[in-house]
């Protein structure tokens, strides 16, 4: 294996991206309704497209930091033109119903729905590939500061808890004991716990979360269960 695809950016984006997937192939039965009035599936995908772009954009800066001249010239142009072709047809009217056209089932309701996030992710995601193919052969070494180094298990093991106890949560209490919990715990994975910070952090989220959600999207989620 090449040693560029063991750069810490590299890994980040591969993460971004799995995340967006597990999160796509988990949300893809729920209903995305319209930007006017969104289904219970439209924020979450909204969310892993964005995770799948970010990823994505994550991994093509990392990769391209370590390209050579002649791997630009064969791979990232040709490509870099094709990509912004294919993006630019989705955000014409007639080019996103071909492309919906050509789909079927839940891909496409869901490019009807968000056709220009999804072809953007879509097109970033074949772009990822491509390039690591090519750097593969090319085997470019990344800077010497930029290897991954040893896992921090103790921040990885307590977000992970804090994240499951979200979920967890959510339906069973609320959003707002579900936030707290998810803060709470993922506080703790920290070099240090400051209560005064914790407990801003809840009130900020816990505001922001619900005039977002609740107030201005009018989502059907419970700020506390059995209470509002």
């Amino acid at each position: 294996m090449s040693n560029r695809f063991l750069s810490k950016d590299f890994l980040s984006g591969v993460m971004f991206i799995v995340f967006g997937l597990v999160a796509l192939y988990f949300g893809q039965r729920l209903a995305l309704g319209t930007p006017i009035r969104m289904g219970p599936g439209y924020v979450p995908r909204m969310l892993s497209l964005i995770l799948l772009c970010l990823g994505s954009a994550i991994v093509m800066i990392a990769l391209w930091r370590t390209a050579e001249k002649s791997e630009k010239e064969r791979w990232w142009l040709p490509l870099g033109g094709l990509s912004a072709l294919v993006i630019a047809v989705a955000c014409i009217p007639w080019g996103a119903n071909l492309i919906g056209g050509m789909l079927s089932g839940i891909a496409k309701t869901a490019f009807t729905a968000m056709p220009i996030p999804i072809a953007v992710s879509t097109v970033l995601i074949f772009d990822c590939l491509v390039l690591m193919v090519a750097a593969a052969l090319f085997r470019a070494d990344p800077p010497a500061d930029d290897f991954v180094e040893k896992p921090a298990w103790k921040p990885i093991t307590m977000v992970t808890i804090g994240v499951v106890c979200f979920a967890l949560l959510f339906e069973r209490a609320g959003l707002l004991p579900a936030l707290v919990v998810l803060i709470l715990i993922s506080s703790l994975g920290g070099e240090e716990f400051k209560i005064t910070e914790v407990v801003a952090n809840m009130a900020v989220l816990a505001i922001l979360c619900t005039v977002v959600f609740k107030v201005g999207l009018g989502m059907n989620i419970s700020i506390v269960r059995g209470v509002w």
